[in-house]
């Protein structure tokens, strides 16, 4: 009842209008000629939500994936690999493109990323940009994007700190930060180390492997490190080189209530990224922003008979070669226009390797290039945008299996902001998008998990999206309704023998809202709230939307409460409620309802000073407050209560 409350005292509130849920900044009427023109203003895509280093920061999170809770519309969801994946709008992993710093995170060979393994002390913003994203983010982008960016040091704005947690299940985390900034150079490092022992089951429940409250195999550790270097050319021009690496191992927890459990560890998973950003101002001539970038990625699965993991099956080794570009060219024009064209390329090739075939190496490559172009109109009611992309995939070395057609698809979107008042804006949003199915979804067995398909078709899909905002006495109010028909749709099937197979489902129909705002309650006491639902089916034999479709749920909300007692005293609620989702269980080929979750953490934090610019924060954090069993994927519980304390130092 309490969270019937909620939101019914959110709906009487205010007027539900638009999608920033942490921008501070509200939607400007555009008008060329009375502002500074920046790269950052006009180039990049406008997101409908951001998450800022604060929120980041009062997280606590050791990973991108723990962030989900606070972005609208977003489920954090364990997959049987282990790896934490994000689902927006009821679109997967793979229908979603994950940038940092401009650049691709997820490997290209699947378009995934183990997220869980991806670290947050480096970062500055998390930025979603759903419905239909623009053609200049390039390929794949079908049900979104998400944009991740690090810590940018200037004159003013450094970041300079450490840290150390404590918690349950044996974790323990260090981490360190710092920057400097002298003439035309900045810098930035950031080293993080994180390690945990198997996982707390909620309640009295036991694993049903080992007969123990901890959950096996579901130990982890990871080392991160971060370099960036900047110089500026001039104040509007800049270029910026840096270095990621993420070394880690974990295990991979076997599914229960399955007929052929997984009994996986992986004791390799390294990711290193070399990445050259530059933004400049051309002056008349408009404005050039790009990213080049470097990836090497390199994991090992070992597969082990039973539970004892004393026995190896089988193993898998990959190794990844990815190279990337994209090019962003901005002219405005008359002083109320603006003419962007957008150029990527991607070469990606993926090398595989099994002990049960002698360690014969399978080699898999891909080419992606695209090209797009918007031109958008501002006036001070008003912007128009229409935007039209191209997007081509070859796939020139399939591992001596068929190989897929050179595949091309158009795609476009159109736009249309109406701004009533300086409080009151809306947005009319249409578009189509193209994804070209993964070489990993047509060619992989994924160790005899999966029956491979390489027939599968290109997805694509048409979005329609009303947005509204509204804002008075610096809170913010949004309101979206969306309406999507997704044309061959990837969807995995169960088969016999514990398999299953990915097929393509003629039409899959969404439908749904999103409500979400930033209220300041009273001087000392924020209130951050989302809450959405969808409608999901795939269309049947006989025409009807009433298929049921994989992890899609209906309803997902979230609420922060933020109480500040006083200048050093801090409280944090969080709440994340998940409904009405179903799945497949292994072995059953109908689809089964999860149980619904709420759940419930808190964090109490005291800030001191030390002594001069050295600030201390101590923190208390207690997640799953309520010891709730849930489940995020069948067969796949997930951790019971957890308690986390931490040191965080800063110098001002």
């Amino acid at each position: 009842m309490g969270l019937i409350s909620i939101i019914f005292f959110l709906f009487v509130s205010g007027f539900y209008a638009g999608l920033d849920l942490f921008a501070q900044d509200s939607a400007q009427t555009y008008k060329l000629k009375e502002i500074t023109i920046s790269g950052e203003e006009f180039i990049e895509p406008k997101p409908i939500s951001v998450v800022k280093r604060k929120y980041i920061y009062q997280s606590d999170a050791n990973s991108v994936s723990e962030i989900a809770k606070y972005i609208p519309s977003l489920k954090r969801q364990t997959n049987s690999r282990g790896e934490s994946q994000l689902f927006l709008r009821g679109y997967g992993v793979r229908q979603l493109a994950l940038f940092f710093d401009d650049i691709p995170l997820s490997i290209p060979w699947d378009n995934r990323i183990d997220l869980s393994l991806i670290p947050t002390e480096m970062l500055s913003s998390i930025m979603v940009f759903g419905g239909t994203p623009s053609v200049l983010f390039g390929a794949n982008t079908l049900g979104g994007v998400i944009s991740i960016k690090s810590f940018s040091p200037g004159p003013t704005n450094l970041l300079r700190s450490a840290g150390t947690q404590f918690g349950s299940n044996s974790y323990r985390k260090y981490f360190i930060n710092y920057s400097n900034y002298f003439n035309r150079f900045s810098y930035f490092a950031s080293l993080s180390y994180v390690k945990s022992g198997d996982f707390k089951l909620p309640g009295t429940q036991k694993d049903v492997y080992n007969n123990s409250i901890y959950r096996l195999n579901s130990h982890r550790k990871k080392l991160s490190a971060f370099f960036k270097i900047n110089y500026s050319i001039s104040e509007n021009s800049k270029i910026g080189l840096s270095s990621s690496l993420v070394d880690a191992q974990k295990g991979v927890p076997p599914e229960t209530n399955v007929g052929k459990p997984r009994f996986w560890k992986i004791p390799l998973w390294r990711k290193l990224d070399l990445i050259l950003n530059g933004d400049h101002n051309l002056g008349r001539a408009g404005w050039l922003k790009y990213s080049f970038s470097v990836t090497k990625f390199n994991m090992r699965i070992d597969q082990f008979t039973n539970e004892t993991y004393l026995q190896l099956a089988n193993n898998e080794e990959d190794n990844d070669f990815t190279v990337y570009g994209r090019a962003v060219y901005s002219l405005f024009i008359a002083g109320f226009s603006e003419l962007n064209i957008s150029t990527s390329s991607l070469s990606s090739v993926h090398k595989e390797k099994f002990l049960n075939t002698n360690s014969f190496e399978n080699t898999f490559s891909q080419n992606i290039f695209s090209l797009g172009t918007e031109y958008e109109i501002h006036q001070d009611k008003f912007s128009f945008l229409a935007g039209f992309g191209l997007d081509n995939q070859y796939t020139p070395r399939t591992g001596g299996k068929p190989k897929q057609k050179n595949q091309t698809s158009v795609n476009f979107k159109t736009k249309f902001n109406y701004f009533f008042s300086d409080k009151l804006s809306t947005q009319l949003v249409y578009g189509k998008k193209t994804r070209f199915p993964t070489l990993r979804e047509l060619y992989s067995d994924a160790l005899g998990r999966f029956v491979p398909n390489p027939n599968l078709s290109s997805e694509s899909v048409y979005n329609l999206e009303s947005d509204w905002k509204y804002i008075v006495n610096q809170n913010i109010y949004g309101f979206s309704i969306f309406y999507s028909l997704l044309n061959n749709g990837i969807q995995r099937i169960a088969l016999p023998e514990n398999q299953f197979k990915r097929i393509n489902k003629d039409k899959i129909r969404k439908w749904g809202f999103e409500l979400n705002s930033k209220i300041i309650l009273a001087e000392k006491v924020n209130l951050n709230f989302n809450v959405s639902y969808l409608n999901s089916f795939a269309k049947n034999k006989d025409g009807e939307f009433n298929d049921t479709l994989e992890y899609k749920p209906q309803v997902i909300s979230g609420l922060q409460l933020n109480y500040s007692y006083n200048k050093n005293l801090d409280l944090l609620l969080e709440m994340n409620y998940i409904s009405k989702e179903f799945g497949l269980k292994e072995g059953s080929q109908y689809f089964q309802k999860l149980p619904s979750y709420f759940l419930l953490n808190m964090r109490i934090a005291y800030r001191f000073e030390l002594i001069n610019k050295i600030g201390i924060e101590t923190f208390l954090r207690v997640n799953n407050i309520f010891d709730k069993l849930y489940y995020t994927q069948w067969g796949l519980p997930e951790p019971g209560r957890e308690f986390l304390f931490g040191l965080n130092f800063d110098i001002k």
